[in-house]
């Protein structure tokens, strides 16, 4: 594992004033998923189902889709690697930069490893590889894949598997889920989380959405027990109310947009175009881990340091937009930041 993450803040003592590292939506979870949990936490006086049937049926319902199109996981990492698991020794392409994790569990059950960067993706891409691990919409660039050029991929390449990371698809109005075209190609898996846009990372939970043969397959690998009481029942309970708790998307665009225009005045930053609520900086002096030193010792302020991504250094960070009172910390700092170099 890559120890790299955003969200690292327990690693510093001081106090946190504004957490730019994290994609999580900054609203916060819900105070009735709280209560919700709390009268049902007598659940962990038992094990927990095996695979948490209860929340699959649920969620199946909402999805319109066979319960065995579907498999509940501890966290979207969990599936990356059971599908590399399921792969083992095979090839794997990964559209690049993005989530290190692919990669990681690729290299752990011993994938041969090709790397395309994401400018270079389009519906005319070829690939050779057995899996196809693409982020979308994409962390840390905010990129996105429109649902036709997904199609004719999946058309283009029947012998590739392709693993979808829809972990931010509620953080963008440029598209939507590409669950549709699970019916139409086999080769299709669509990864999602419940953790980011519903603010409980702590809790870790996702689903993988594939075919039915394709399901099979990779659940031979998973271990029972892996999503844990509490989680089922938060997946139960945020799939039957998500409507009431699901981030504003227009407020969140309109409110990256506003943070972007004021960033963008600042001298010695490039800020890099967007179609989510995170974005990546391009420093023009300066380091990005001295940078997040000088923020986080200073004011008290989080941001990501981007330079461990693949194809991304020392120049880059990613911050993602919280509200306007912390927005105008981190502008604040950068300014005086800018002034010192």
């Amino acid at each position: 594992m890559l120890q790299g993450h955003g969200d690292d803040g327990y690693k510093y003592k001081q106090h946190i004033k504004a957490n730019f590292s994290t994609n999580v939506w900054y609203g916060g979870y819900s105070e009735a998923l709280k209560n919700h949990l709390i009268e049902n936490w007598n659940a962990i006086d038992s094990y927990p189902e095996a695979s948490a049937e209860s929340f699959v049926h649920v969620l199946a319902k909402d999805l319109d889709v066979d319960p065995a199109m579907l498999m509940a996981v501890n966290g979207a990492t969990e599936a990356f690697y059971l599908i590399a698991q399921c792969y083992n020794k095979k090839s794997s392409t990964i559209v690049i930069p993005t989530f290190s994790e692919y990669e990681d569990a690729c290299n752990i059950n011993k994938h041969e490893l090709n790397f395309i960067n994401w400018k270079e993706l389009s519906s005319s891409s070829t690939f050779n590889s057995d899996l196809i691990w693409i982020c979308n919409p994409n962390n840390p660039t905010g990129d996105v894949l429109q649902q036709k050029d997904l199609d004719i991929l999946l058309k283009n390449h029947p012998n590739s598997i392709f693993v979808l990371d829809e972990a931010y698809i509620d953080f963008t109005d440029s598209i939507s889920s590409s669950i549709d075209l699970i019916k139409k190609h086999q080769n299709l898996i669509i990864v999602k989380s419940l953790t980011k846009n519903f603010a409980i990372p702590g809790l870790r939970l996702g689903y993988l959405i594939a075919n039915r043969a394709l399901v099979q397959k990779i659940e031979f690998y998973k271990a029972p027990w892996t999503v844990n009481s509490l989680a089922i029942e938060a997946g139960k309970y945020l799939v039957q109310h998500k409507s009431e708790v699901l981030p504003p998307v227009k407020h969140y665009k309109s409110s990256t947009e506003k943070f972007i225009k004021n960033l963008s005045q600042i001298a010695g930053i490039k800020i890099h175009p967007t179609k989510t609520s995170y974005f990546l900086i391009e420093l023009e002096k300066g380091d990005s881990t001295e940078l997040k030193n000088y923020l986080i010792s200073e004011f008290g302020i989080l941001i990501r340091d981007a330079k461990n991504f693949r194809g991304l250094n020392s120049s880059y960070i990613r911050v993602a937009t919280l509200s306007e009172e912390k927005n105008q910390l981190l502008i604040d700092a950068l300014q005086k930041w800018s002034k010192l170099h």
